[in-house]
């Protein structure tokens, strides 16, 4: 990629035509055509399982098209040599070798060299030249694993940047950033573009979709739905246009909450967090705020009795301290973990075992020993309606569901028990618009009941949206607590990042 590169083609770089593909007889894309130029960002939106992976491997080769046709500056190139041609992918799932440099880890499909001697000076000049176009100040002998997650992100798009000289193809890149992690991709993405790179943008996040992105395709159950320029359609459209339906406004309606104290936490520590305090009502949906490495999960687990912890921490008034995962159980209290495919699903179980994973003593009736599950497949049944998860029997394994409905089943499993306080961490990772609404609403739905909540996000919006008061941590700390009528997005990134807790703030919470 050169730089400076002044764009004056209008010439598409990328043309696809009646793009389809099927699996075992089910069509996953079907009919995607659309043009892309130099310099221009198109953000490719939908749910999860609307076909946009699918349509994604097909663009960088991963997949061969069933249909239709792929032109690289209008001809007609095999998924295998299109690497060759400029179009490259950073997939969600980072592809880096955490033992190598990051030398090694951007140039280690073409090493520099002759034979079997690699030339490793050329290869450390070659890395450097890549981190330089992103302008980033990364050391390309240090390991990979030694990065924080927006490092190892920028490592990943060098990488691709070898091959991606006229298409970059970026999937879910923020969903393990940060705040100001986001803010720095984002300027990269803008200088790429202003170099000609044209720019397929993959995300959940409408707030980035429209910070980065000019054009846009909507797909919806693998079929384009919706096509054109991101300045001719508001962002309820658009997402109307990805669900299917009407959404309702987004600052959701929240039941007051009661007077009765559920929870305290009066001077926890841990070596990731010190002096945490605060309290929780009934019907409450308390939010926790702040940067990655803030102590927010940490923070949660300890709570759950899932990591060690010193202080005192009050269930209904009654000391829990030191916590367990089995007392905060029998006392009413579930947790939801964030990272749902390694803590908290079996992915090669049915549906049905993993709604009832957390208590299966309570859903199985047996009227003889060892004999008797039909209690068990009832109560996961009248669970997959009340959660609307789409699955077709609760015998399917749970790996084949999209990310929204493996969430539900995750929160259906502890609704199940019908515990008193939920703590959910990153409740809608990785979920899309549709599915993350019908989570909001449970949630709100779980407080109008009586039951009270801790929401851990990143996603500010989330929070803003669907709690009655927001705690915001910052280096293992409480620096503010914000009620419902004070929130401002702009105060709590600042409180969140500041240098220093501003003394007013101490007794807050």
């Amino acid at each position: 990629m050169q730089q400076n590169h002044q764009f004056t083609e209008v010439q598409p770089v990328l043309s696809v035509r009646n793009l389809s593909k099927s699996f075992s007889g089910r069509t996953v894309v079907n009919n995607v055509t659309f043009d892309l130029r130099p310099g221009e960002a198109l953000a490719l939106v939908g749910e999860n399982g609307a076909g946009k992976t699918t349509t994604k491997n097909m663009l960088c080769g991963l997949l061969e098209p069933g249909e239709g046709t792929i032109l690289v500056r209008g001809k007609e190139v095999p998924g295998p040599e299109r690497a060759a041609h400029g179009v490259s992918a950073v997939h969600q799932e980072l592809s880096l070798f955490g033992s190598l440099t990051v030398a090694e880890n951007i140039c280690i499909s073409d090493l520099p060299g002759k034979a079997a001697r690699i030339d490793w000076r050329e290869t450390n000049k070659v890395a450097q030249q890549q981190l330089d176009i992103l302008g980033m100040s990364i050391d390309p002998s240090d390991l990979v694993e030694t990065l924080g997650a927006g490092h190892q992100q920028v490592v990943e798009i060098a990488k691709a940047l070898l091959h991606a000289n006229r298409v970059l193809i970026l999937d879910e890149p923020t969903t393990s950033l940060t705040v100001l992690e986001r803010e720095k991709l984002f300027e990269i993405v803008d200088s790429l573009k202003a170099q000609g790179l044209a720019i397929v943008f993959i995300s959940h996040f409408m707030e980035e979709i429209y910070r980065l992105c000019d054009t846009f395709i909507v797909l919806r159950d693998g079929h384009q739905v919706g096509h054109g320029k991101l300045n001719e359609v508001s962002q309820r459209n658009l997402e109307e246009m990805m669900v299917g339906r009407a959404l309702q406004d987004a600052q959701l309606e929240l039941a007051d909450r009661q007077s009765d104290e559920v929870l305290r936490v009066k001077s926890l520590n841990s070596p990731d967090f010190d002096d945490i305090n605060f309290s929780l009502k009934k019907g409450e949906i308390l939010g926790i705020s702040g940067l990655m490495g803030a102590g927010r999960t940490e923070l949660a687990e300890a709570i759950f009795g899932l990591r060690p912890s010193r202080g005192s921490v009050q269930i209904m008034g009654r000391e829990m301290s030191p916590t367990s995962i089995k007392d905060m159980k029998k006392a009413g209290v579930c947790y939801v973990p964030e990272d749902r495919r390694r803590h908290g699903m079996f992915l090669n179980r049915p549906v049905r075992e993993n709604l009832s994973a957390s208590a299966l003593a309570e859903f199985v009736k047996r009227t003889v020993k060892g004999i008797g599950f039909r209690g068990e497949r009832l109560k996961a049944n009248s669970v997959v309606d009340e959660m609307s998860i789409s699955v077709p029997h609760v015998e399917s394994q749970i790996g084949d569901l999209s990310g929204g409905n493996q969430q539900k089943v995750l929160l259906g499993r502890w609704l199940a028990m019908n515990p008193d306080i939920l703590i959910f961490d990153e409740p809608t990772k990785g979920v899309d618009i549709g599915a993350k609404f019908d989570i909001h609403q449970s949630i709100i739905d779980l407080a109008e009941s009586g039951r009270s909540v801790i929401i851990v996000s990143s996603d500010l919006p989330e929070l803003l949206h669907t709690t009655h008061r927001m705690l915001v941590m910052r280096k293992g700390r409480i620096a503010g607590s914000f009620e419902r009528a004070e929130y401002d997005p702009v105060k709590i990134i600042s409180l969140a990042a500041s240098e220093g807790l501003p003394h007013e703030l101490g007794d807050k919470v």
